[in-house]
């Protein structure tokens, strides 16, 4: 095998562990969440708060990410077939960020206290600050995110933290 195609499977080896950490930090990120909902009261008041939790991983996993795929692109050996695709999940990596940071401000101007959206490339999840969510809530919620992320409304969960 060539030199090149060596890198280019080693590349592609790389951009594909990077979906499996994000895959991996999802669910731990979810995981916290939805442990740290269901604990007492009086440890909740002594925890982190989750979505201010959620918030900081996503952002960190992010600039994982970014790092890594900056790495790639800016790799002396790397071929142009890789640079091309990892600057095409870059700029992915780019789009959703704009898109969890718009939603969460229509979201903030629409009344939701706070509010922390994570957009995949398949799904999004909403996270909101209150106990529950009204049916038209929801609606409202799911029409933003279906007409900014152009994902189907069964992509869509909603999740309300207290």
């Amino acid at each position: 095998m060539s030199k090149s195609k060596k890198w280019t499977v080693l590349c592609l080896a790389l951009v594909m562990l990077l979906a499996l950490d994000a895959a991996i930090t999802w669910k731990l990120a979810m995981h916290h969440v939805e442990s740290t909902v269901q604990a007492e009261p009086a440890a909740r008041m002594e925890a982190v708060d989750p979505l201010d939790q959620f918030r900081l991983e996503r952002e960190q996993l992010r600039a994982r990410q970014e790092a890594q795929l900056n790495d790639i692109v800016h790799g002396d050996k790397t071929d142009a077939q890789t640079v091309r695709q990892a600057q095409a999940q870059l700029m992915s990596l780019i789009e959703r960020a704009e898109q969890e940071l718009t939603l969460e401000g229509i979201l903030q101007g629409r009344g939701f206290a706070d509010a922390v959206v994570s957009v995949g490339e398949r799904s999004c999840n909403v996270l909101l600050r209150q106990e529950s969510v009204t049916q038209q809530e929801s609606a409202v919620i799911l029409e933003l995110v279906m007409r900014e992320t152009g994902l189907t409304g069964g992509n869509v969960k909603i999740i309300p933290v207290k």
